[in-house]
């Protein structure tokens, strides 16, 4: 999800508009929407559901892992095609302490695999590509998307269930 040359001010407005729509679509799509008796008030409770921690899970390996990472002196980033409630969301989880920046589609206009968001989050740290990694679970948007700019992209592929 990206919004090229928009206004930072209307930038959550259109990411509510995008997954009202992704939403409304899917409900759709398997001939529920009429179950709602107020979709839009459903989709307001549910978008607001998914800016608080209840809905996300943070792996048993991730506290530790990121808490090892700073004992190194590691910079960690944040890059993400979500949305700007990623800033609740890591405050709400408490994992925005182990992070010096973060990068967010729509608020650089550019997607993953896009280049330009590598570059955005890049210049955040002031690192050459070369000189940084991207880790992520998706191999065409974050390990070939890191690879096309010269980072070194890598893949964690999650074998085991999330920690509840």
């Amino acid at each position: 999800m990206a919004f090229p040359g928009l206004d930072p001010i209307e930038v959550p407005g259109q990411e509510y508009a995008w997954w009202r729509q992704i939403a409304q679509q899917t409900f759709a799509a398997v001939d529920q929407l009429a179950q709602f008796a107020d979709f839009e008030a459903f989709f307001a409770d549910l978008y607001t559901y998914f800016a608080t921690a209840e809905p996300w899970v943070v792996y048993a390996d991730t506290r530790s892992s990121l808490e090892r990472w700073r004992s190194l002196g590691i910079e960690l980033g944040v890059l993400s095609n979500f949305d700007s409630r990623l800033y609740g969301v890591l405050q709400a989880l408490q994992l925005d302490a182990f992070f010096q920046s973060v990068t967010i589609s729509t608020e650089v206009g550019a997607a993953k695999p896009s280049p330009a968001i590598f570059h955005a989050a890049l210049r955040k740290h002031g690192y050459a590509a070369a000189d940084a990694w991207h880790v992520g679970d998706s191999r065409r948007e974050d390990v070939a998307g890191a690879k096309a700019v010269g980072l070194r992209g890598i893949w964690l592929m999650r074998s085991q269930p999330a920690a509840a």
